[in-house]
């Protein structure tokens, strides 16, 4: 029995072999394989300077980017990222735990308590900076202190409370909002004091934390889904290219269908981006707002570090805002040149038939 038809029967295919005319890799399809790569690199580089991510991802990702190789571009996008956010997830638990026993033991009312309890609040990255330093600094403060406190709250004025409403209705941050509503219940004016002196920041770290780790896992499920189905595509194609008839024709129509779902799935990913994008739109606004109303602020809060704040969270949230625009632009890309691949390889399947 010829090779050919023993292939085709052991397929299950039923029909008349037609011989399929060889082709070689198509232009459509290393251009979709290297939209994806650029994707991907777009990715990686993003990670690698992005400070609301783990210190191991971020070492991970450089490492990768440093070696300007394609091959370690892929390999941490399918296995580095992983296995970098496990290490990462270990040790902010222990760096949790350490805090956590750091101000069981305080003393009581000293710097050391209360910038602890802080910092169990805060965001991992803010975590690990206490541990690094911030630690230190609150010894250093109870030795000059003789372990108290010096919290240095202004005088609360109306228009103070008002803004802390305001925000609590208004800010675009879940964290934010969720702090000047613990403000304003706690019902005095330490609780407002503490908001301007601590929370607010506090709560803005997790605000911004939170939308990078969770923009980047999902960039990777993209990157990880769509990286698999461009192989299964690529793979295809190889086999029609090594095959003829209906085999031939099979292995067409899986490259199809995976060229369609990685257009189909590109699309998608590019429209969450968009929408990642607004969202970081209007945090970037929000700041500017903040800005605005600090650079006019008469109350004895310290607007020039609100100021000065603002300033700093209006621009990272606007090169946050970008990325996440380059981010869509390179899946639209992909999406594109997946599309075409898709009608190249059914162009194929109308001119065999």
């Amino acid at each position: 029995m010829p090779a050919l038809l023993a292939a085709v029967i052991a397929a299950g295919v039923v029909g008349t072999v037609h011989a399929t005319p060889a082709f070689a890799d198509s232009v459509v399809t290393t251009t979709t394989t290297t939209a994806l790569a650029a994707s991907m690199r777009e990715s990686v580089f993003q990670m690698s300077y992005n400070s609301a991510l783990p210190s191991e991802v971020r070492d991970a990702a450089y490492v990768a980017v440093a070696a300007n190789d394609e091959a370690k571009i892929r390999e941490f996008v399918l296995v580095g990222y992983r296995k970098a956010k496990d290490r990462a997830t270990a040790r902010e638990k222990l760096d949790s735990d350490v805090i956590r026993e750091i101000n069981r033991t305080a003393v009581p009312g000293s710097e050391v308590q209360g910038s602890s309890a802080e910092a169990l609040r805060s965001s991992a990255t803010a975590r690990q900076e206490y541990l690094h330093s911030g630690h230190d600094r609150a010894v250093e403060l109870d030795r000059v202190h003789d372990n108290k406190r010096q919290e240095n709250l202004a005088r609360l004025a109306e228009e103070d409370r008002a803004y802390v409403t305001h925000l609590a209705a208004n800010d675009p941050g879940v964290q934010v909002r969720a702090a000047a509503v613990r403000a304003l219940s706690g019902g005095d004016d330490r609780s407002i004091g503490l908001f301007f002196a601590y929370e607010w920041k506090i709560a803005a770290e997790i605000d911004t934390e939170r939308f990078v780790r969770t923009t980047t896992e999902l960039n990777q499920v993209w990157l990880d889904r769509i990286a698999h189905l461009t192989a299964s595509a690529v793979a295809a194609e190889k086999a029609e290219r090594e095959a003829s008839g209906e085999l031939a024709r099979k292995h067409r129509l899986e490259a199809k269908q995976a060229w369609e779902d990685i257009d189909r799935e590109a699309d998608q990913s590019s429209v969450d981006w968009l929408a990642e994008k607004a969202k970081a739109d209007r945090q970037a606004a929000m700041w500017a707002q903040v800005a605005e109303y600090a650079r006019a602020a008469q109350s004895d809060q310290d607007w020039t570090t609100i100021l000065q704040e603002a300033l700093d969270g209006r621009r990272s949230w606007e090169d946050v805002a970008g990325q996440a625009a380059s981010s869509a632009t390179h899946w639209q890309a992909v999406a594109k040149h997946a599309r075409e691949a898709a009608k190249d390889a059914a162009d194929r399947d109308l001119g065999d038939r």
